[in-house]
């Protein structure tokens, strides 16, 4: 279960609102605290950084270090304090703590992807001890690879020389031999090379299944999305309509090579069906799990369009990132996972819950939410 704090409430709560925060009032869901009795880094396959505070008091003594932390996917965040003196109320401090991490690192309050923690430290035993144990919070993200890594990762993987780290797009086209024709529209900054090697060795083993039509491969980096209607803007975006897999391979590699984190997939899909209006009705998105779309607001104009989106989402563990469930519900879609296909999402209304993946989810007011986590034991 979780503990939604609106940012709003957090603002009004210190008497500090300005309007610049105003704006940012996307709710933080905290789970429920979890009582340790010395906090220890947990071993998730990401980096850490550890930003730092003194017991009782709310200054981050790092910013730098938090600073570098702008241009990383940030994928959890652990507020850790202590329960000395034992039983105090420490709610006011933990928000003071949080409005100073929004100060620095805005960025995080707006993914819906992160996991917020609260950790209550029950070993301190003095005042004296409070300096042997960590206050502050803690950040574990995924760090960027360089492109010479990923384009060594992906040759790797596309001449068989190692397996997929994992198979999501391999089992999901598996799965799905009535896909034919497709015109795919997928992502390939730098965090998904894992899955771009998977497109990419699918085209070369099953060039002659013609299982792609058309290609639209998206590297945008940049905020300023439009519906292509009125500007046609192919900027940081590459199309391909071949089976010819080098030639394929040449293309991703160029399209990678440029851009960060921040994924225009909703303005690649407007290019893709304006330039190929004949094939709307097979567009598969292939996204990152851990990235937001930075321009979901042009959802309305694709449910306009009538575009039912194939949403084929990499990287799920624990945790699906809802606003794809959003997007896919919106234009009447599937969302599909490594382990198990979503189909009758339409059919989902405000308070009914579903699970995906072993995971619970429910729509609350028009957007889904998730309730209840993949169990990983």
């Amino acid at each position: 279960m979780k503990t939604i704090l609106p940012l709003l409430l957090i603002f009004l709560w210190i008497g500090k609102m300005t309007t610049a925060q105003v704006s940012m009032r996307e709710n933080i869901r905290f789970n429920d605290t979890v009582k340790v009795e010395k906090y220890k880094t947990i071993e998730n396959g990401f980096s850490v950084t550890k930003i730092r505070m003194t017991p009782g008091e709310h200054t981050i003594l790092n910013p730098k270090d938090v600073a570098l932390l702008k241009n990383q996917t940030i994928i959890q965040v652990d507020l850790v304090y202590s329960d000395y003196p034992v039983g105090s109320n420490f709610s006011e401090l933990n928000r003071k703590r949080i409005l100073e991490l929004y100060i620095l690192l805005p960025e995080a309050f707006n993914s819906s992807i992160i996991d917020w923690n609260i950790v209550k430290q029950t070993g301190v035993e003095s005042t004296n001890e409070m300096q042997n144990y960590f206050h502050g919070f803690v950040v574990y993200y995924r760090k960027m690879p360089t492109f010479q890594e990923e384009h060594k990762a992906i040759l790797d993987v596309v001449d068989q020389k190692v397996s997929p780290q994992d198979s999501s797009i391999l089992k999901v086209f598996e799965r799905q031999p009535t896909w034919k024709n497709m015109l795919v529209v997928t992502d390939v900054t730098g965090s998904m090379a894992p899955y771009t090697a998977q497109i990419l060795l699918w085209i070369k083993a099953n060039q002659k299944l013609k299982t792609f039509k058309q290609i639209v491969f998206f590297n945008d980096d940049e905020e300023n999305s439009n519906t292509q209607t009125n500007s046609y803007d192919s900027t940081g975006i590459w199309t391909i309509e071949s089976s010819n897999a080098d030639k394929v391979i040449d293309l991703a590699f160029k399209a990678m090579e440029k851009g960060n984190h921040i994924e225009n997939d909703l303005e690649a899909v407007c290019y893709a069906i304006r330039k190929y209006p004949e094939n709307k009705n097979n567009v598969v998105l292939i996204a990152d799990n851990w990235e937001n779309p930075c321009d979901m607001k042009l959802i309305e104009f694709l449910k306009q369009q009538k575009v039912p989106l194939k949403i084929v989402v990499c990287g799920v563990k624990d945790r699906m990132n809802t606003l794809y469930l959003d997007l896919a519900y919106a234009t009447g879609g599937s969302v599909h996972t490594m382990e198990e296909d979503l189909t009758n999402i339409a059919q989902m209304g405000n308070g009914k819950t579903f699970k995906l993946n072993g995971m619970t989810f429910m729509m609350s007011a028009g957007k889904f939410i998730q309730i209840e986590k993949k169990n990983q034991n």
